[in-house]
């Protein structure tokens, strides 16, 4: 059973999101949490979305074993779905509290997200898609039409803050991701290229957007290879864009976002998500890696097509 409830809008802030080239580690002065990762549990608190478009999480503390859920929107492989088609993409799980958000797009066009508010199986709805938490797991974002919208994990039906992201016909949102406890980052593409907005919610304000890059844009048929990885270990932000036909990741200051570090990403990557200490690939026949700070990757059995 379905139950639908909008997030209120708020008025609209813009943000700035300012850092520190010697930024405090992502995985540091943050409270371990009940679905906390770590390195005999890499996957703890992982959501992906397997092949059949069915979301998987591993939200049960202490153990390495997973659950698959409900089918939630539209099955892509149903000859009858009826309506609109809406679909999942991705997947939050709160660090601190085991709580799961899925993201789903794009019907309406400000998408949605599912939520079990009271952990009855009986699945809630938030306007807007692209759910991330805080690295403490107290707070939730969502993107919505053209909005940035940021509550409590506690209480997601009530806006804290809500940022001004551009409009509809001007930027597509593709990947939203907490870099700090204070700064959500968002990327997209306009016609001038790929781009990442970064908010601050203590101040409210938005960065001026950074270009990844102008070679791919909203026109392009690579988006899917560009835009926002996340977060390393030491609070550097993370993208990914293409040179050469070649997909490189990029580690950049918080500050200043200059890249210092690149590396040619592994030969048939196509999903990257970093969390601080820990990273997820999938690559493009659908195989699943985790690894947790220096551990050794681990190969998670099934077909993926998303993992974060």
């Amino acid at each position: 059973m379905l139950r639908r409830v909008s997030v209120a809008a708020l008025a609209i802030v813009v943000l700035v999101a300012c850092g520190n080239r010697n930024a405090t580690p992502a995985s540091e002065s943050v409270p371990a949490g009940k679905c906390a990762p770590s390195d005999d549990y890499p996957t703890l608190g992982m959501g992906a979305i397997n092949a059949d478009f069915r979301v998987v999480v591993w939200d049960k503390p202490g153990s390495a074993t997973s659950r698959v859920l409900e089918q939630l929107g539209d099955d892509p492989f149903s000859e009858s779905y009826g309506g609109d088609f809406t679909i999942v993409e991705s997947v939050a799980v709160s660090p601190l509290t085991c709580d799961v958000f899925v993201g789903a797009c794009c019907e309406p066009v400000s998408g949605i997200t599912y939520y079990d508010k009271q952990g009855d199986g009986e699945w809630e709805m938030l306007t807007g898609h692209l759910p991330a938490i805080s690295p403490d797991g107290e707070l939730l974002s969502l993107v919505t039409y053209e909005q940035l919208v940021v509550s409590s994990v506690a209480n997601p039906e009530k806006a804290i803050a809500t940022f001004d992201l551009p409009k509809a016909d001007v930027a597509t949102m593709y990947r939203s991701q907490w870099i700090n406890g204070d700064e959500v980052a968002v990327s997209g593409f306009t016609k001038d290229g790929s781009f990442v907005w970064v908010a601050r919610v203590s101040e409210g304000t938005v960065r001026e957007a950074f270009r990844i890059t102008p070679d791919i844009t909203s026109d392009s048929d690579q988006l899917w290879r560009v835009g926002l990885i996340g977060v390393d270990e030491s609070g550097n932000i993370v993208t990914g864009t293409v040179s050469s036909n070649v997909l490189v990741i990029e580690h950049r200051y918080p500050d200043s976002f200059e890249v210092h570090k690149s590396d040619n990403a592994p030969k048939g990557m196509s999903i990257y998500v970093m969390k601080g200490a820990r990273s997820a690939m999938v690559s493009r026949n659908g195989g699943l890696t985790v690894w947790y700070g220096n551990g050794d990757p681990q190969t998670v059995e099934g077909q993926f097509v998303w993992a974060g």
